[in-house]
């Protein structure tokens, strides 16, 4: 049995990628990949597992993209010729979970300029590139809420039939809204109840994975009223209804309370953003708080929008923007306090919000609502698989799940921003990227 070490900074920066370019200096592995469907163990200080949380001195055996065992301590006799890769001092976490992107957006100053002039082809490139560039930081799952044309399903089989390397992708289509609603020009628009229940069951067969639907306008689309409910509750139950009976889970956009409490009502699995603004101020009441318990939904509160020090870029609007989100944290605590789950979802692609945040909103999670760390990072992995479908194929560091890890160079209890560089990805078993370069 032999075993390999992370690298020094050195070491890493005299790697190459595939693509024959040097990886940057910094922390990062000085060996060289595993064969992807081949055999090897990791070792790491500590790695976070379900119903256990951080576990000290734990072996990962790695067999054909999957895991095979969890073993704390040394590694097991049968592992005898196996390679271990050793990090005695790293971290082994799960790879994460966006629940919330829009690979074929830009993140620019006007995304929608950017999506309503360009063809489906250069959104499918740009999709493409969004979704490499997220699985370099440590994502290796991520829900598409909103493409058009079908650009991001296509992407996503090209992925699971391995015609291109990248992430998991799962893709719901366009969001069902009203004429003129908000992301109308993503095409899915449907007003009365037959053509919501029409639209549901058109999108399902085109192959999406899972549904939304606007409860509220938004703040991409000009005219569209975020405080105000874009269908009336009738048409919302009878969607969610459906969305039960094709087995799809449903997504809810809401920004006024009266819109996450109807979620909740009508049984709707996930609310995207959840802010509870209104003209009256933002505030959650008990009651919305209790349906929410209730009904089980899960709230992605998308809290990197707005955040002032994302790398290069400036929230459109600028500190107006910065200050909607101190509002809105308030709400978040009370959610988490009552115990909502919560999850940690990027909106990556709108205005100034780039792809691969998730390790920032788990650490906004954790630093700004109140979360401990541990659950923090659940909301970043294990929690939004289970949301979505996945708990028995990714989210977790467990035998059977796809090997989507991730690994810090040092001990992520005592340096929570080990997240923002990891040192090693595995994207189905396969060493995706390093040092924050792409290997695949």
């Amino acid at each position: 049995m032999t075993t390999r070490e992370l690298g020094t900074a050195a070491e890493a920066s005299a790697q190459v990628n595939s693509h024959g370019e040097a990886a940057p200096a910094g922390r990062g592995l000085g060996w060289p990949a595993p064969e992807p469907d081949g055999v090897f163990a990791l070792r790491a200080g500590v790695a976070l597992l379900p119903g256990r949380g951080f576990v000290e001195d734990v072996t990962v055996l790695v067999e054909h993209g999957r895991i095979a065992a969890v073993t704390p301590g040394v590694p097991r006799p049968e592992t005898s010729g196996i390679e271990v890769v050793g990090a005695p001092s790293a971290t082994l976490l799960p790879g994460l979970v966006d629940s919330h992107v829009h690979l074929s957006f830009s993140g620019g100053p006007d995304p929608v300029a950017d999506v309503v002039g360009v063809s489906d082809v250069e959104l499918g490139v740009l999709a493409y590139r969004n979704s490499q560039v997220a699985l370099a930081r440590g994502v290796t799952t991520v829900v598409d809420c909103g493409a058009r044309g079908g650009v991001v399903i296509k992407l996503r089989d090209l992925l699971e039939e391995g015609a291109l390397p990248g992430p998991r992708v799962l893709a719901g289509g366009a969001p069902i809204t009203t004429t003129a609603g908000h992301c109308a020009w993503l095409g899915a628009c449907a007003d009365s109840l037959d053509e919501v229940v029409r639209e549901a069951r058109r999108q399902v067969g085109a192959g999406a994975d899972f549904l939304k639907v606007m409860l509220t306008g938004g703040n991409l689309t000009p005219g569209s009223n975020p405080s105000m409910l874009q269908y009336p509750p009738e048409v919302v139950m009878r969607l969610a209804a459906e969305a039960r009976r094709l087995n799809r889970v449903l997504v809810a956009h809401a920004h006024c309370e009266e819109a996450v409490a109807l979620a909740a009502q009508a049984g709707i699995g996930v609310v995207a953003h959840g802010t509870c603004r209104s003209g009256n101020g933002t505030g959650i009441s008990d009651e919305t708080l209790q349906g929410l318990l209730a009904a089980g939904t899960a709230v992605d509160a998308t809290i990197t929008v707005g955040m002032l020090d994302d790398p290069g870029q400036t929230p459109a609007g600028g500190g107006a923007r910065a200050r909607v989100r101190m509002e809105m944290l308030p709400v978040f605590k009370s959610m988490h306090r009552a115990g909502v789950p919560l999850l940690a979802g990027t909106d990556g692609g709108v205005t100034s919000v780039g792809h691969g945040g998730v390790a920032r909103a788990v650490l906004a999670l954790h630093r700004e609502v109140g979360l401990d760390l541990v659950d923090a990072l659940w909301a970043g992995t294990r929690n939004p698989a289970a949301a979505f479908g996945l708990a028995e194929t990714t989210g977790s560091i467990s035998p059977g799940l796809s090997a989507d890890l991730v690994l810090l160079d040092g001990d992520v209890r005592a340096e929570p921003d080990l997240l923002l560089a990891p040192a090693a990805v595995w994207s189905r078993g396969r060493l995706a990227a390093t040092a924050g370069s792409l290997s695949i």
